[in-house]
């Protein structure tokens, strides 16, 4: 059974983590005077914790997505704007948010659905749009340029 993406993911930036915070130690032992070794081990060492801790930052700002206080969106909307809006339009709108969020929802849910839309059209020439890193699905203006291929093949 294989391990799932985003464990896979982790484990590999653990490793890269500890091969430069590794590199970093065994050059400062050849190169750096040994009165200066131990500060600037903790220097090598605060250097590749702060690039580790932005990148943790990034992702989970990034997943975790704080709605405003006031009750709306990113987009404008408030909460009764889409109360209103057409249940299928809202559908639609979440496939295409939780596919650019992670590129299993799109492999799995999103990829088969607008396959199944270019049927009868040659679906093998039908472009599948890369994921992002750390296990992102594709951006948006990708799926916006997939859309817009297959609707110029209608």
């Amino acid at each position: 059974m294989a391990p799932e993406p985003r464990r896979a993911a982790g484990v590999a930036g653990a490793l890269v983590i500890l091969v430069a915070l590794g590199a970093g130690i065994s050059l400062t032992e050849f190169f750096v005077a040994p009165g200066y070794r131990s500060t600037a081990v903790r220097l090598i060492s605060a250097v590749v914790l702060l690039v580790a801790l932005s990148r943790v930052r990034g992702i989970v700002r990034a997943s975790v997505e704080r709605r405003s206080a006031w009750g709306a969106d990113e987009a404008g909307e408030s909460w009764a704007d889409r109360r209103m809006m057409d249940p299928r339009l809202a559908r639609y709108r979440d496939e295409i948010r939780f596919s650019t969020r992670s590129q299993s929802y799109f492999d799995h849910l999103l990829w088969p659905r607008l396959v199944a839309l270019a049927r009868g059209r040659s679906p093998e020439t039908l472009a599948k749009p890369p994921g992002r890193r750390f296990g992102l699905g594709p951006s948006v203006a990708a799926l916006a340029r997939l859309v817009a291929s297959l609707e110029t093949r209608r």
